[in-house]
This record gives structure tokens, C-alpha cells and sequence, in this order.
């Protein structure tokens, strides 16, 4: 029983859509013999037309022909798209039902834009049954989309693991089965045996990272493994500097992306090479562009990461607005890292889109601004455990205008220390980090230049612990 409404509606009401007509072009042949069968007095099935939209599901041809053959008005069925089908697809089954079915060559164009859409849901077995062409041939076409989507799949999983993630995490995360994920580790435990293989052969990282379609971080994290911290950053080209003034002119180029304030991976390094042992887990609660997490990852610890600005996409750094409280995971770290936005510097206000994101803390009063880390050191305290140190990198500030910030002319670091020790921190060590004049963005040094003030290269790195 057909349960389609049906009617009659003038051609001038029904609406044409290329994007979701499945085939690359229509048959003018197979429009000519329509008009000949409707000059004969043949009928023909009633166009199919998407209900709410009018829009033309199935009967191009028909539709043509009509209008060849002066007809204005033509019987119609309206139909309702099923749910979890994209009209396109629903408009090439019902080509699929007649005699002037669709080429390969359109319902592969078609399987091939729906699996690059979403590789996860793609049903080879379901498309295969709707097209009327045998899986094999369904699989000959979106094997290569299926293939790179199991590889990115592999690669997050092996990362997350590496990581610390539970299984069960990396399942709810990525939106597959926890068997899904039990069989890809085990997969990537084979791959890893590869990948150290070949770099015993003395390959060059990024011919291994090629072969093995990996990032080169994640290739070196797994060469890494096994080696003592000391080894580990012999290997990443970082010298130790074992005193209280720290040094690094750039950026590692296998840690973290360009991101306001980027933090140098060799920095990271150091930080976990001094403060935490292998196999500790680290929270970075302000994460940027996953400095934190790639310096883990090559150093053997375990890091949960959280930002608002997820301009870089990463997997590994989860949403979280600090604003909100500290996230579950620190009453299990180790270490907290905090690199937090610098008040007043690199928000958009002043270098442009290029800087912190909308909401930033970096754009609130000195006063406020102060007052909100007073709040969350406390917060802190409260949720880590004994033991857990914080390190806490901060600039100075002195204001451009007295009279604007006459409460507060200038933040420095003997009041985060106050905020600290009044939030029940014992502080341990500070460590200078002055940043490099070449990470210093150019229109700050413009600025700076043109009103004979100096810049601030000073940087200070606070290390806590809660007793």
C-alpha cells in the first residue's frame, strides 16, 4: 500500500536542485522518446517530489519531456527523506527502481562523496543492497576513504594510549565501540615493532612517519620509548641546563603549533625532566596548541589537556573553560603546568586575529585579573593531592597609563607568589625562562619602539607544591 501523498501540481511549482540530483547529466535521448510516448498517449509514473520543499527527488527526464511537450501540470508523489539519509542518496534509490537506472560512473561519485562526508557511518552493505550492486564493488570504490579513515582512527588511538587514556575513554571519544579500540592498540603494538625496527636501520623519521602514515611526534615518542629521561632529550637535540635560568631561542619543531605565547617544547621538557618521573600524569588546564602534550608524549608521561581555543583541532585537548573549576583529573596529577594567557599582551586587542581567543582572561582589569587566579589557586589547592606541585609561568606587567590603572600600576610575580602562599601553596622554586627576542610578535616590538618604553623579556617560572 503506498502511503506517499499524492497530487497534481503545476511544473512551474516544483523545484530543481542540482545538489541533490545523483546523476552528472541527463539523457536528452531518453527525453526525446518521452515526448514521443506522451504524443502516443502514454502515462507515465507520477514525479517524486520531496514533502515541505518541492524539490525534485526523481524524474528529471519526465519532467523535461513535459515541459518539451507543453504539458503544465503533472501527477505527483511527496515523499519524506528517512532519517539518517541525505536526499541525493534517497533521489539514486529511486533511480535505482526503474528501467533508466544511473551509470557506475555517477553511483560511485555518489558512494565516494557520502564516505568522505562521514567514513564512520558509511555502510558498504546498506549502500550496496540500495544501488543494486554487490558490495565488493561498492568497497572497489570507498576502500581507499576507508582505509585512511582506520589509519587516522589507529593513530589517535595510539596516541591517546600513549598518553594515558583509558580504552573506554578513547571509545566515548572518538564514537566507537571499546572492542574497536582494543583491536586497534593491538594493531598499533605491531606497528610500533616496525617503526623501531626501521629507525635501528637509521631511516630518517619523517621517511618512517610517510610509511607508517603517522605524525613524525608520535614515530619519535615510540623510537623514544624505553630510554631514560637524560637519553630521551640527548636524542630531541636538547642540552640540560641544570641551574635556575633556563634558555631557548625557539621553538622544538616536533612540539606544539604557532599559537599566541607558545611555550618552547625544550622549556616542557625541562620542566618534566626536574618536577615528575616517567609514567606520571601531568594536567595542563591552558594547553594552546599541545605543547604540554607532545613534551609528554616524547618524555613517557601521562597528560590530560584543556583549552577554550581549539583552533588546532587536536584530539587530545578537551573543552574545558577553566572559569567553570578545575577538571576531575587534577586530584590524580603528578604535576600541574599552567601557562596561562599574559595579562594584556597577545589578546586580539592588540596584535589582531591572531591572538587569544573571544573571553580570554588576558582582557580583564588588572584588578579582576588578579582576583580570578587568587580564586582558582585555591580552587586547586582543594582539588589536588599531597604531594602535587604546580608550575606556573608568568610574565610581568607594567601599565602604559598610571592614571587608568592607578590601583594597579604594574602585576608582577611577587603577587601571583602572595596568591599562592595565601591559597595555601609552599613555594619551592623560581626559575627564570626570559622569552627570546625572537618570539616576541613584531607588532609588540613596534609598539614598544615607537614610545621609547622597554619590552618585557622577563619570565618566570614558579614551582609550588601543596603540602
Amino acid at each position: 500500500m503506498n502511503s506517499h501523498k499524492c497530487g497534481f501540481v503545476s511544473l512551474e511549482a516544483i523545484k530543481w536542485d542540482p545538489s541533490v540530483y545523483p546523476r552528472s547529466k541527463w539523457n536528452t535521448a531518453t527525453i526525446e522518446r518521452y515526448v514521443d510516448a506522451l504524443e502516443a498517449g502514454d502515462e507515465f509514473p507520477p514525479l517524486v517530489l520531496e514533502e515541505g520543499t518541492n524539490r525534485l527527488l526523481d524524474g528529471k527526464h519526465r519532467l523535461e519531456a513535459y515541459k518539451k511537450a507543453g504539458i503544465t501540470e503533472a501527477s505527483v508523489e511527496w515523499h519524506v527523506v528517512p532519517e539518517g539519509m541525505t536526499p541525493k542518496r534517497y533521489a539514486a534509490t529511486l533511480s535505482a527502481r526503474h528501467g533508466d537506472r544511473m551509470s557506475n560512473a555517477d553511483l560511485k561519485a555518489l558512494a565516494v562523496e557520502e564516505c568522505e562526508a562521514d567514513p564512520k557511518a558509511f555502510d558498504v552493505k546498506a549502500f550496496a543492497q540500495q544501488m543494486g550492486v554487490s558490495e565488493r564493488t561498492v568497497y572497489d570504490w570507498v576502500g581507499h576513504i576507508l582505509s585512511r579513515e582506520r589509519e587516522e582512527r589507529r593513530a589517535k588511538v595510539l596516541r591517546l594510549t600513549m598518553l594515558g587514556w583509558t580504552q573506554k575513554e578513547i571509545a566515548e571519544l572518538l564514537g566507537v565501540s571499546q572492542q574497536t579500540v582494543s583491536v586497534d592498540t593491538k594493531n598499533c603494538d605491531s606497528a610500533k615493532i616496525g617503526i623501531r625496527d626501521l629507525a635501528s636501520q637509521h631511516i630518517e623519521r619523517h621517511e618512517i612517519a610517510r610509511r607508517f602514515n603517522l605524525p613524525p611526534v608520535l614515530v619519535e615518542a615510540i623510537t623514544l620509548e624505553g630510554l631514560d629521561d637524560a637519553e630521551r632529550m640527548k636524542r630531541l637535540g636538547i642540552k640540560i641546563q641544570p641551574y635556575d635560568v633556563w634558555q631557548f631561542p625557539s621553538c622544538h619543531d616536533l612540539m606544539g603549533d604557532n599559537h599566541p605565547g607558545r611555550v618552547p617544547g625544550e622549556l616542557m621538557c625541562h620542566v618534566l625532566y626536574f618536577f615528575t618521573k616517567p609514567g606520571d600524569l601531568v594536567v595542563d588546564p591552558m594547553a594552546g596548541s599541545g605543547t604540554t602534550l607532545d613534551a609528554c608524549l616524547l618524555m613517557g608521561r601521562k597528560c590530560r589537556s584543556y583549552d577554550i581555543d581549539h583552533r588546532h583541532e587536536r584530539i587530545d585537548i578537551e573543552r574545558h573553560d577553566l572559569s567553570d573549576g578545575w577538571p576531575e583529573t587534577v586530584g590524580k596529577a603528578s604535576l600541574i603546568f599552567w601557562d596561562p594567557p599574559y595579562f594584556n599582551k597577545m589578546d586580539r586587542s592588540s596584535i589582531g586575529e591572531g591572538g587569544y581567543v573571544e573571553g580570554s582572561i588576558s582582557g580583564l582589569s588588572p584588578g579582576e585579573y588578579l582576583e580570578w587566579f587568587g580564586v582558582r589557586f585555591q580552587q586547586l589547592h582543594e582539588a589536588v593531592k599531597p604531594g602535587t606541585k604546580l608550575a606556573f609561568l608568568m610574565s610581568d606587567w607594567d601599565s602604559e597609563n598610571a592614571k587608568a590603572h592607578a590601583d594597579h600600576p604594574g602585576i608582577f610575580l611577587w603577587d601571583y607568589a602572595d596568591l599562592l602562599r595565601k591559597a595555601g601553596w609552599r613555594l619551592i622554586r623560581q626559575i627564570q625562562v626570559p622569552l627570546s627576542t625572537q618570539q616576541v610578535h613584531p607588532d609588540i616590538v613596534n609598539k614598544f619602539r615607537e614610545a621609547r618604553r622597554l619590552a618585557r623579556l622577563g619570565r618566570y617560572l614558579v614551582v609550588a607544591v601543596r603540602d
